[in-house]
């Protein structure tokens, strides 16, 4: 059964104030320099000696009643989020005592990261009671911004935290670990992993996914965005647009950047004021435009970039592309005939026809499911109903204009 937008509307507001709870711990991830470096004990491994177990890392701890950042490390969100079939996120980032993160404000790069380095997400769900056993409970949050650096585990069930790991040699590394049942430690899974989720909406409908957590390979199809996918390994979200919001640290709140600026992490960071910002696309006081494009850019971009794995398709959604009134419209998806898919036929002839979200591929691949016209290709097994509501209504609002063939 999919479920529709409206079993979400009275969650989300409902659910979000749950997700903040339940997200937030009593930790010392606080902004201040002590911080930073009270704890020296994590282990960074090569790819060569990757352990079998999170634990060991010490990236993290979990007792199974509650699983909290190491305070070695920094907890942050972004603006926009890469959407996983519902699935919350906690999100925070390790260097090495004494390192800097090399700044950089022009909108396209990822932050340069010190050899040693360790972005880390985990991923869960607020937890359900669920029609079938077989199947884990889970709560659907359309959209929630986590904070703080703990999580409730008796509200909360752990599903996978992924590693991306800069090496000795300054290449990137990735590693999915998937949560054991007891939610006391997690196992390498390199072949990725499937798990069986009960979506529980708002009314108490269900909706049965395979929660499909990706495998290394996976990984490197995401993240190498040079060489048309077949790169190097880089960070998708750590860019100045994304992470110029404030978070909720267990000592108060600031500005993300500020942050990291003042606990000595950052070099060559001016001010927010001067720092680019994607939009929150759930964030109705901004405009439909600025909600859409950074929706597109959080889900599309690492693929459709000038380096990403769809560079083929001609499309191109990332934050500096799709803000930039000198890129040419067609490029953006504007009456734009796909390159690289052979779509589901008539009437879909363009990737965005304005005033006409139902004609438009964009659209069309983003609200199904299977292999052949799912999009992002990796990572959705549901349909992000809200998302897809804002992008009708984002094409539904462009002037109306007749697109015709080349």
């Amino acid at each position: 059964m999919k479920i529709k937008s409206p079993l979400f509307a009275s969650l989300c507001s409902a659910m979000l104030a749950l997700s903040l709870l339940s997200a937030c711990g009593s930790g010392n991830n606080s902004p201040t320099a002590a911080s930073a470096v009270a704890a020296s004990d994590v282990k960074v491994f090569e790819r060569t000696n990757a352990p079998d177990k999170l634990s060991s890392w010490n990236l993290l701890q979990s007792d199974g009643k509650l699983m909290k950042l190491n305070p070695a490390t920094v907890a942050y969100d972004l603006n926009s989020t890469l959407f996983s079939d519902y699935a919350s996120k906690l999100r925070a980032i390790y260097i090495p005592k004494g390192s800097k993160i090399a700044y950089n404000g022009n909108g396209a790069d990822p932050f340069d990261f010190p050899n040693g380095s360790v972005i880390v997400k985990t991923f869960y769900y607020p937890k359900a009671t669920a029609n079938d056993a077989s199947y884990i409970g889970a709560q659907a949050v359309s959209h929630q911004t986590v904070q703080g650096d703990s999580i409730d585990l008796s509200k909360n069930h752990l599903i996978e935290t992924r590693l991306l790991v800069k090496q000795a040699d300054g290449s990137w590394l990735g590693l999915p670990y998937v949560w054991d049942e007891d939610q006391k430690d997690a196992s390498l899974k390199i072949g990725g992993d499937v798990k069986q989720v009960e979506l529980v909406a708002g009314d108490a409908s269900h909706q049965k996914i395979s929660y499909k957590v990706p495998s290394a390979q996976q990984c490197q199809q995401c993240h190498a965005i040079t060489s048309a996918g077949g790169g190097a390994l880089l960070p998708i979200g750590p860019k100045a647009h994304n992470l110029n919001k404030t978070y909720a640290y267990s000592a108060g709140v600031k500005n993300q950047l500020d942050n990291l600026n003042d606990l000595g992490m950052l070099s060559g960071y001016i001010s927010a004021a001067t720092t680019p910002k994607a939009a929150d696309w759930t964030d109705t006081t901004q405009t439909l435009d600025a909600r859409a494009k950074g929706y597109l850019e959080a889900n599309c971009a690492h693929c459709h970039s000038t380096s990403g794995q769809a560079q083929q398709s001609g499309l191109l959604l990332g934050f500096n592309q799709t803000a930039n009134p000198l890129i040419d419209s067609v490029k953006r998806g504007i009456c734009k005939k796909p390159l690289a898919y052979g779509g589901p036929g008539l009437p879909y002839q363009y990737d965005i026809v304005p005033g006409s979200p139902e004609t438009s591929i964009l659209l069309y691949r983003t609200s199904h499911t299977d292999s052949e016209a799912v999009m992002p290709v990796i990572g959705r097994s549901s349909t992000h109903v809200e998302a897809n509501a804002m992008l009708s209504e984002w094409i539904t609002t462009m002037a109306k204009a007749e697109c015709s063939p080349p």
